[in-house]
């Protein structure tokens, strides 16, 4: 059955035409998996070794150390000045100071490891809230983020968007090209909307060919010339596969944030703008 698999992953890889990266692999392999309903050993589907609450963890502890190593070295120059005002010989004095500064220096030390922690630890972080093929942030990604934001609209209205989009016909490209050019297609999508999108909205990968962008800090009109904007972009993109003229169009669906809104009322609405959008395929339908 295995070796089944991994000669249909490699006939799809080699008609795409791409470069057999590892990513590549991976989506092939476990899509196909899923298509065909098959059982296999979990441990054989690539998938994140590191979770969150592992880095939580080692999260609070660089901070548990950065917090000790600043209170020491508070203690440490209190103590220093104590010693000045203090009757005691120059030797003993020096022998304090140098002491001190030994001790400064082992803190800077340490404190500039933990900084390198931190920043690996960040990079970890986002590589788990990233979707690995798109770049998108994760289905899990949105679902924390989106919990925290219910919290704080439960009593008022935020201005927050959520627009939901996928690609019109994108079974056809799948089923004409391959599942890796299908792979292209959603890689060269995400691209496009964040070339559009500002700084504090983000994308999301939400399952398959459907993505979720979250508007913040934003109000109707706003959406409206955005998500426009990025109707228009993909509509114009063109993408070549061998002697074939790939033509790529969405459909979107938003809504606004309402007070007391939960994820599935919110996310309802949109999905009726969606529905309403795909009627007729390659429009955008806002609900505010």
């Amino acid at each position: 059955m295995i070796e089944e698999l991994v000669q249909q992953t490699l006939k799809d890889l080699e008609k795409s035409k791409k470069e057999a990266y590892p990513l590549y692999y991976k989506e092939v392999f476990n899509n196909l998996v899923k298509s065909k309903n098959l059982s296999i050993d979990p441990k054989l589907l690539l998938k994140n070794s590191i979770d969150d609450d592992f880095l939580d963890k080692t999260k609070q502890t660089t901070i548990f150390i950065q917090d000790t190593n600043k209170n020491i070295q508070q203690q440490s120059e209190t103590f220093v000045q104590e010693i000045e005002v203090r009757d005691l010989n120059n030797e003993i004095k020096n022998l304090v100071k140098s002491f001190e500064g030994d001790l400064l220096s082992k803190l800077s030390e340490s404190n500039n490891k933990i900084n390198e922690l931190q920043d690996e630890l960040n990079k970890v972080y986002q590589e788990l809230n990233m979707d690995s093929l798109t770049k998108a942030y994760s289905r899990k990604a949105f679902d924390k983020d989106l919990e925290k934001i219910i919290k704080v609209g439960n009593n008022k209205e935020l201005n927050m968007a959520l627009v939901v989009f996928d690609i019109d016909h994108f079974k056809i490209i799948n089923d004409t090209y391959g599942h890796l050019v299908g792979d292209f297609v959603l890689v060269k999508i995400v691209k496009l909307v964040k070339e559009i999108i500002r700084e504090e909205d983000k994308i999301y990968r939400f399952g398959g060919d459907e993505f979720i962008i979250l508007f913040n800090r934003i109000h109707k009109e706003a959406v409206d010339t955005i998500t426009e904007k990025i109707r228009k972009k993909i509509e114009n993109t063109k993408l070549k596969y061998k002697n074939n003229i790939i033509t790529l169009t969405i459909s979107l669906g938003g809504a606004c944030h309402k007070k007391n809104d939960t994820l599935k009322t919110w996310l309802t609405r949109a999905d009726k703008a969606l529905y309403t959008s795909k009627i007729n395929r390659n429009k955008v339908t806002i609900l505010c």
